[in-house]
This record gives C-alpha cells, sequence and structure tokens, in this order.
C-alpha cells in the first residue's frame, strides 16, 4: 500500500458530501486514460438521441403527458494531458449542446472545464492544484446534497491546492485549502429554493503505516460556508479516525469514524453528531467495483442553513460476454437530507439517482452505447414527489495523440 494511494483516498472519501460533479450525458466509469511520457492531445466527439419524460421537472400527476421530449444531443471535447518525470498536467473541456425537438426553446449548452497540476518536488514532498467550472441546464444534474431539482441553470467552481509530506517511510501528511461556488440563474431571493453561495475548506490527513496492508491516521476538516440569504455564515468542525486496508491485490477497505459540530447562528443551535463513512472497493483488469456510505453535516445551497447528509452510493464497470469489447456500468446513488435549522421551516429531501450502460467497443477510438437514466426525489410533503426518466443511444469517438 503505497502512502500516497492511501492520502487519495482518504481525501476522496472525505469529500463525498461536498463535491460538485455533473453531466449532461451518461457516461461510462470506464478505467482511467493511461498517458505516455510528454504531451498527449485527445479530441472527442459524440452524438446521442435521448427520450426524456420529464424536461420541465415537474411534480408527479403535473402535465405527465405533456412534458417529455426527444432531445437530439452533440457533445464535443478535448483533453490535454502533459507527463513528465516530476511534474504532471492535466486539463480539458466538455459540451453538450442539447436539441430539443419540440420545446426548442430549451436548447442550450451544457458545459464542463477542468484543469490539474501535480508536481514531486522532493522524494518526501507533492503539491497539487485543481479547478473546475460547470454550466448545467438544471439542478438534478448537480451531485449536490440538499438541493432540490429544478429545470433551473446552474453555475459550479471549485478550486483545491494542498501538500503531502512524508517522514520516513510510514507517516505522512497532507493539508489543503478548498473553495467552491455555487450560483443560480435567477436573483438572489432570500425565499428562494435555490439560493447557491460559497464554501471554504481546510482538510488536514494524517496517516500511519502500520505494515504492507494496514494504515491507520486521523482526519480533521473545518468547512465554513456562506449560503445566500443567511443571517451569517457557519463554520463545521469533522474530526474522525481512520483505517484503511488492503483485503487482498484487488480489494480495499476504507473507513473512518467520529464526530462532526455545528457552531451556533442565528437561525441554528449548535449541534452535534457522529460522523461515518465506509467504503468497499475492488479493481481487477477493466473491471471495478466500488460500495459506499458517509454521513455528516453540509450547506444547504437550496433551501439555506444546513443538512445532515446521509449518502450510500453502489457502482460497477465489468465486461461482458466474455469479451473485452462488450461492457456494462451502473451506478446508484441514494441520499437523505434532513434540516438541521432551528427558526426557518425547511423541507426533508430524499434523492435517488441511477444509470445503467451496456457498451461495445469495436476498437479504442470508437463506443456505442445503449444507456438508462432515473433521478427521483421527495420532500415528502403531498405533490412533492418527481421523477426524470431518460432512455437513448450514443456514439462517441477519442483518440489520443501524441504531440511532438
Amino acid at each position: 500500500m503505497r502512502m500516497t494511494k492511501c492520502l487519495s483516498v482518504a481525501l476522496a472519501a472525505l469529500l463525498v458530501a461536498a463535491t460538485v460533479q455533473a453531466q449532461e450525458r451518461v457516461e461510462s466509469s470506464s478505467m482511467p486514460q493511461s498517458y505516455r511520457a510528454g504531451w498527449t492531445i485527445t479530441p472527442t466527439m459524440g452524438f446521442a438521441e435521448t427520450y426524456d419524460d420529464n424536461i420541465s421537472l415537474f411534480g408527479q400527476h403535473t402535465a405527465e403527458n405533456q412534458n417529455n421530449d426527444y432531445i437530439t444531443t452533440f457533445f464535443p471535447g478535448l483533453d490535454l494531458h502533459y507527463s513528465g518525470k516530476h511534474t504532471r498536467f492535466g486539463s480539458s473541456y466538455s459540451g453538450s449542446f442539447l436539441n430539443y425537438r419540440t420545446f426548442s426553446l430549451l436548447n442550450r449548452w451544457d458545459q464542463r472545464m477542468r484543469v490539474d497540476v501535480r508536481r514531486q518536488e522532493t522524494a518526501r514532498m507533492n503539491w497539487f492544484a485543481r479547478a473546475g467550472a460547470s454550466m448545467l441546464p438544471s439542478t438534478d444534474l448537480v451531485e449536490l446534497g440538499g438541493l432540490p431539482y429544478r429545470h433551473t441553470g446552474a453555475k459550479t467552481a471549485d478550486a483545491r491546492g494542498g501538500v503531502e509530506y512524508t517522514f520516513g517511510a510510514r507517516d505522512s501528511l497532507m493539508s489543503s485549502l478548498n473553495f467552491q461556488h455555487v450560483a443560480f440563474d435567477r436573483a438572489p431571493d432570500v425565499r428562494a429554493i435555490l439560493r447557491g453561495g460559497d464554501v471554504v475548506e481546510s482538510m488536514n490527513i494524517w496517516r500511519h503505516k502500520v505494515d504492507a496492508r494496514l494504515a491507520l491516521g486521523t482526519d480533521y476538516s473545518y468547512r465554513r460556508a456562506h449560503v445566500v440569504g443567511d443571517l451569517e455564515t457557519f463554520s463545521i468542525h469533522t474530526a474522525e479516525g481512520a483505517v484503511e486496508y488492503d483485503l487482498s491485490p484487488s480489494w480495499s477497505f476504507t473507513g473512518g469514524a467520529g464526530a462532526v459540530y455545528l457552531e451556533s447562528t442565528a437561525i441554528t443551535s449548535a449541534r452535534s453528531g457522529p460522523a461515518w463513512r465506509v467504503s468497499l472497493e475492488r479493481h481487477r483488469g477493466t473491471s471495478s467495483f466500488h460500495v459506499g456510505y458517509s454521513r455528516s453535516y453540509i450547506p444547504s445551497f437550496g433551501f439555506g442553513g444546513t443538512v445532515q447528509n446521509e449518502e450510500v452510493g453502489v457502482g460497477f464497470h465489468t465486461p461482458i460476454f466474455g469479451s473485452r469489447h462488450f461492457y456494462t456500468d451502473h451506478s446508484i446513488v441514494y441520499r437523505d437530507n434532513e434540516p438541521l435549522t432551528d427558526l426557518v421551516q425547511q423541507l426533508p429531501l430524499r434523492s435517488l439517482r441511477t444509470y445503467s450502460i451496456v457498451g461495445w467497443e469495436p476498437q479504442r477510438w470508437v463506443r456505442f452505447e445503449g444507456f438508462y437514466s432515473r433521478v427521483q426525489q421527495t420532500s415528502l410533503r403531498a405533490g412533492g414527489l418527481l421523477y426524470r426518466n431518460r432512455v437513448g443511444i450514443q456514439i462517441v469517438t477519442s483518440k489520443p495523440m501524441r504531440v511532438q
């Protein structure tokens, strides 16, 4: 077990509740792209035909026979990557132009950008920096707890930087600073159910390598958030003991247990509770599997204040039919968000997101895929249930090219 792997896994697990990710098209979670030394540029072009049964994200029994459409999607992309002896750099752009067959007023771009750099300064010290931004047509595409699903445009931006330092052969420390911004295509309004805001977070992770398979340590994060319309910012402290264990060359387990503390504000009294996270992963060849659970407090960019977030996720990718050219990919994420504010009435949210893909890759540069995805959410009140189903086919072409 390499210490850098331990730190990366711990950071990813600790960020589950706060990370913003987004995509309009359904993408396979296939194995990461491998790069040769030097510069590599990878253009991508894709085409999809999709049937969507709830384009407006209305609640159940609202205009159900007049709220569906067929959508043609074109999604260009470009990836630029550099691999050197001590430095790695990556940047990418991807977009999706949505062309509605009937409701053409909904036509728009969905765009995402990212850039990241990692450098090994010495045998003991690495540093990294990452940034990303996205423009999305609806809030059900934002992977963020405490957010009601609406057909409202969203803009997200995030940045992260940190240092990893190894103290000898057994101990390592990582410290990072993260920033996150979320905004919606509407005027700021304290009565709105889509507020937006900012989060600044400091994270510190220590690991001690007990043996080749086991590592123990501690994680601490301090998160300070501002939600549009709230009277003041609020602060969340999370401290956990952590364990990472390689069950076999293919299976690995990570977990953490501790406490989360919310400082008091004008609308919320001080609160504390348990914080948990567990994850089980398997990687073998081109197959992968993961299942995980986390519990903590997070800011609510939807209704304001904070929520208690519980999240369960399962996903796997594997070849089928005994051939490396055929594959299937599935993912399910369930979130349970309970509001923590005292003076302002908020609604709990139960959210489900799932997708399934069956694909054929006759050559490394082209994929043909059929997909199905569903999002579902309820606020546990009359008329508060909505769902969105999408089914379709897509063709994706992508070919890495060396830059001399």
